[in-house]
């Protein structure tokens, strides 16, 4: 069975997002609601019609849906927007060992984050939040040695047997044995459920991916349980065997209100200081309207991940060429639109939305102990939904002035406003699409 088809139902379980609070009035002015401290505050748009310099430290994890932005950057996408990345010319190259640190004490102002790995920082500080949903990563799997002869969950499944019994019979050659897993605890509630329902248990051996990597492909560790899409896709063309991922168990473990599921939806996002979000809040608008304008184009041309290749390759040790990254990004990691924040941030039906997933998160955070009780509530800590609605109301409200200003004869400056509008608006750019629109009506 292909990759694909083995992780096509991950994609079926779609988003979790919401709307954290309605911030924009139905006034075209756009008004600042009141809002506590520890809330994302939005700015109003600033008048006229420059754009305002600025710039953001910014850090990339070594993982393929952490990278992307790389492309921008060479494009030049982000100085369209009047940002500077810094430390130029491709921002930070941060661990999951220390991209927290440099988010707290400011050495970092966004970093590309999984962000449930910045819940722990909740015992002493509140200022870390995320700020925006990137992909859904499909990647949490453990993998066997080729040189085992070992049938994963599908083969199991495939001849007949139901969930229980696949489940079993694929993780019994696990038992007693040693499992080489990331140090990171993203994948930690994704190993209990699958031990939970096999009933098998291992032997944990923590262990970054790229040294996991070099012992897996030189015949030395037999079962790994890699953080990185990347990992798992060079062990996956080096015919590993999948004896288990979470799409399994997303499309065949039984489900129920307290499922163990339901803790298990990986969303890749952006972190950020919520002190700069807070202070900057127009620029990080502007950030992520990038975001949005690189996933489209990827999506439109894959040739880009040409520009992208080179640094993943030097950040996490594989060998991927711009198909083998696009391929990566395809499978495991599948990148979320401006468009897709209607699945996180607005349905509530969807397995993906917000509000459904992360209070199942931060409860298994405390129930580990991770985090103490009542240390942080979902809408403290995902700022992504009322930064995304912020931005939808700039996109409907462009729409509005556009369709107006389409029956009405305009001046040569004002018709150079509704094309420059225009442009931005192809970008994702809706604040200065609004911006400009507005101009063009007055």
């Amino acid at each position: 069975m292909s990759i694909l088809k083995k992780i096509a139902g991950l994609r079926q379980a779609r988003a979790r997002a919401a709307l954290l609070v309605t911030l924009i009035a139905g006034a075209a002015a756009l008004s600042i609601d009141s809002v506590t401290a520890d809330q994302y505050v939005p700015a109003n748009p600033e008048p006229g019609t420059d754009i305002p310099a600025a710039s953001v430290t910014f850090g990339m994890r070594p993982y393929a849906d952490n990278t992307f932005y790389v492309i921008a950057m060479k494009k030049g996408w982000f100085k369209d927007v009047g940002i500077t990345i810094r430390p130029e010319p491709e921002g930070m190259k941060v661990t999951d060992t220390n991209v927290n640190a440099l988010l707290l004490n400011r050495q970092l102002d966004i970093s590309s984050q999984y962000c449930p790995l910045m819940l722990p920082i909740y015992k002493t500080s509140d200022r870390l939040k995320c700020i925006a949903f990137t992909d859904n990563f499909l990647g949490m799997a453990i993998l066997a040695n080729p040189k085992l002869g070992l049938k994963g969950f599908d083969e199991h499944f495939a001849e007949g047997k139901n969930f229980e019994k696949a489940i079993k019979a694929a993780m019994e050659p696990m038992q007693g044995k040693t499992l080489v897993g990331a140090p990171q605890l993203s994948d930690r509630p994704f190993n209990e459920a699958v031990s939970k329902y096999s009933g098998v248990t291992w032997n944990l051996d923590v262990m970054d991916d790229a040294k996991a990597l070099v012992l897996a492909k030189a015949g030395r560790v037999n079962f790994v349980n890699p953080e990185g899409a990347p990992i798992v896709y060079t062990l996956m063309q080096d015919g590993w065997t999948v004896l288990i991922n979470n799409g399994h168990l997303y499309d065949h473990a039984p489900a129920a209100p307290d499922s163990p599921i339901q803790k298990l939806v990986a969303i890749v996002g952006i972190g950020a200081n919520g002190d700069f979000v807070n202070k900057n809040q127009n620029t990080v608008l502007r950030f992520l309207s990038v975001v949005w304008r690189t996933i489209d184009a990827v999506k439109k041309d894959p040739s880009l991940f040409e520009l992208q290749a080179p640094y993943l390759n030097s950040v996490a040790g594989t060998s991927l060429d711009a198909a083998g990254v696009e391929a990566t990004i395809k499978r495991l990691d599948p990148l979320s639109s401006f468009e897709y924040g209607s699945t996180y941030f607005e349905d509530k039906n969807s397995v993906l939305y917000w509000l459904n997933a992360w209070p199942a998160i931060i409860k298994d955070y405390v129930a580990h102990g991770v985090i103490p009780e009542g240390a942080v509530s979902a809408d403290d800590f995902v700022w992504a939904a009322p930064i995304w609605q912020r931005m939808k109301s700039y996109h409907d409200k462009t729409d509005e002035l556009l369709a107006k200003l389409a029956g009405q004869e305009l001046s040569g400056d004002k018709r150079a406003l509704v094309e420059k509008a225009k442009q931005y608006y192809e970008r994702y750019d809706f604040l200065d699409a609004y911006r400009l629109a507005v101009a063009a009506s007055s």
